[in-house]
């Protein structure tokens, strides 16, 4: 049995222990009654979230549960951060595993004592920071393994000590994995210093091959990105297919502390490069410019995915080199582009013909005209176009056109409800719409979306119409009668949302046999009464697994029900109030049942 968890939220704490106890004694009987075999064999079918949700009904299924777990050969934790005691309980008893993903942000050292099994093949550990002593567990034990996937987060002085070096700290592993070494494919350091990141590369005598000799991707999170650093990953890492490059300068770098055209001529040196990523936050590249985009564009012919942020130099000329540099880009990306408008996308469907992904975030000079141009990219499935505020109705008529569409993100936008109700009459697929902050549209808009002779009514399953004026309880009326695979919704900041609404979102769960709706935004929603949290309670919501109330719910003092008693009863949700974009998983906050 072999398949991929999306996580399990719910697995320790809140999913296979509160609820035990929690089924009626009638219910507890009737699946008691049935072979345990079978029990394992349709939980063996869930995602684990889903089956240590099933857990809390009753006993029978408490138990038919944990062996449905012990048994899953490929476990991905990625989506959240598991604590030590609720990895144990996730992987106590399985033998099995060959392949582990876990975000390792919670974890410490000790760990490694369930991490490290040795039937593991494939693993995978994220935002880690760990000691040596970790790297000595996995080498011990996890003989087999095959595949490394590091992404070190925080890491602790002894893997960066100017003595030792980061090779260092994957001797024990290499020494004790006689088949990992030269399979370490992939490696991210966030955060790391530009000094710190260098000993990635210098060789250790004590290893027959280095660390570099086998790496395809590399991803780095840097105080300061510098042409050093790009000439030392170019001359070190010769198998490299895929580049990301992101650093966050507290003030403006001066030379030589800085990348420029010399950096990205090093980068053209990469002929395999197939992936790559060069972003820098709250300050700019501005000793790039054209000429250093045109030395990469020649030497990266085989580019199939470039996102880049922060080049304020760099204009049309550039920007269009890249997308002409080979016939198979199919992802490109460019975010707060000062110097990018519409000219650089003419004629993208002949420069890129297998295109299917397209963002271009926060672009001033972009107008409908950008649009217009993708029109005729027909394999096109992603667009996002947030923070261009001049795209308008037009350009949203062309975009309904696209066949093969299902993301879209017009964040911003100077669209209207004329524009929403040619999207609801167009023929594209789309299942992600993201409207956030388009104040000129309003219910009407969201009727003639979903109620429109077009498909969307029937593919869409995640709407963003946050921070939105005039979306009124008209509009969750709409999205509740005609919308019910919908599976998440963004209503914050919506001030005409009331309970009346919510109520009837929460019965398309009661009313019908789907219960589709898992994420629901409900931030700064101000209109909502003191006691809005008794529409969660059961039998409404009956699918939600989180909840975005913001921190002025979660201050108030009296509300019946509590936080505390809504979680109770609903062990399988997460609610969020700290305002956090939709999804997370609450675990970096302080638990909010202790807050009220």
């Amino acid at each position: 049995m072999k398949r991929k968890p999306r996580g399990a939220a719910a697995a320790g704490d809140a999913g296979c222990t509160r609820g035990e106890a929690s089924g009626s004694s009638e219910g507890e009987g009737l699946v008691e009654r049935l072979p345990e075999a079978l029990l394992v064999e349709v939980l063996g079918r869930l995602e684990v979230d889903d089956a240590c949700s099933a857990a809390a009904s009753c006993r029978a299924l408490h138990g038919a549960a944990a062996a449905a777990i012990s048994s899953i050969t490929t476990i991905d934790l990625s989506a959240f951060a598991p604590s030590n005691a609720i990895l144990s309980r996730i992987l106590e008893g399985n033998g099995e595993v060959r392949s582990l993903t876990v975000n390792c942000s919670l974890l410490d050292d000790s760990s490694a004592s369930v991490i490290a099994k040795g039937s593991l093949r494939e693993l995978s550990l994220l935002k880690c920071s760990f000691t040596l002593s970790f790297f000595m567990a996995i080498g011990e034990r996890c003989r087999d393994l095959r595949s490394l996937k590091l992404e070190v987060a925080v890491a602790p002085e002894v893997l960066y000590s100017r003595y030792s070096g980061f090779s260092t700290c994957l001797a024990p592993i290499y020494a004790g994995c006689i088949y990992l070494e030269s399979n370490l494919k992939e490696l991210l350091l966030q955060p790391v210093s530009h000094s710190r990141a260098k000993t990635v590369f210098p060789r250790i005598t004590s290893l027959t091959k280095h660390v570099t000799d086998s790496l395809e991707s590399l991803s780095l999170v840097l105080d300061t990105m510098t042409d050093e650093l790009v000439m030392l990953i170019t001359s070190n890492v010769h198998n490299l297919v895929e580049l990301c490059l992101e650093d966050e300068p507290v003030t403006q770098p001066n030379l030589p502390e800085d990348l420029t055209n010399v950096g990205l001529q090093a980068l053209g040196l990469c002929h395999n490069l197939r992936h790559l990523s060069l972003t820098r936050r709250y300050c700019d590249f501005r000793r790039v410019n054209d000429f250093g985009i045109l030395m990469l564009a020649e030497g990266c012919k085989q580019l199939r995915a470039i996102r880049l942020s922060g080049f304020s130099k760099v204009s049309d000329a550039g920007y269009a080199a890249l997308l002409h540099s080979g016939k198979d880009l199919k992802k490109f990306e460019v975010s707060n582009g000062l110097c990018l408008s519409d000219l650089a996308c003419l004629d993208l469907d002949k420069a890129a013909p297998n295109i299917t992904e397209v963002r271009l975030l926060n672009c001033a000079l972009l107008t409908s005209d950008t649009a217009i141009s993708l029109a005729p990219c027909t394999n096109l499935k992603v667009l996002d176009l947030s923070g261009c505020k001049s795209i308008a109705d037009s350009g949203l008529v062309s975009i309904s056109q696209l066949p093969k569409l299902t993301l879209l993100d017009l964040a911003g936008a100077d669209i209207t409800d004329a524009g929403l109700s040619a999207l609801g009459n167009g023929r594209c697929l789309i299942s992600s719409l993201c409207l956030r902050g388009c104040r000129r549209i309003g219910s009407n808009g969201i009727a003639s979306l979903l109620c429109g002779t077009g498909t969307i009514n029937k593919t869409l399953v995640s709407l963003d119409i946050g921070n939105v004026p005039r979306i009124s309880c008209r509009a969750v009326t709409v999205i509740a009668k005609n919308c019910e695979q919908i599976n998440s919704l963004c209503l914050r900041n919506c001030l005409l949302i009331t309970d009346s609404s919510l109520e009837v979102l929460g019965s398309m769960s009661r009313d019908s046999s789907k219960c589709s709706l898992r994420m629901l935004d409900l931030a700064y929603c101000s209109k909502l009464s003191r006691n809005f949290l008794r529409l969660f309670e059961p039998p409404l919501f009956r699918g939600l697994r989180w909840l975005g109330i913001g921190k002025n719910v979660v201050q108030r003092r009296g509300c019946s029900p509590t936080v505390a008693e809504l979680l109770e009863r609903k062990p399988g949700l997460t609610i969020c109030g700290n305002a956090c974009d939709m999804g997370c998983r609450n675990k970096c906050h302080p638990d909010i049942r202790f807050l009220q």
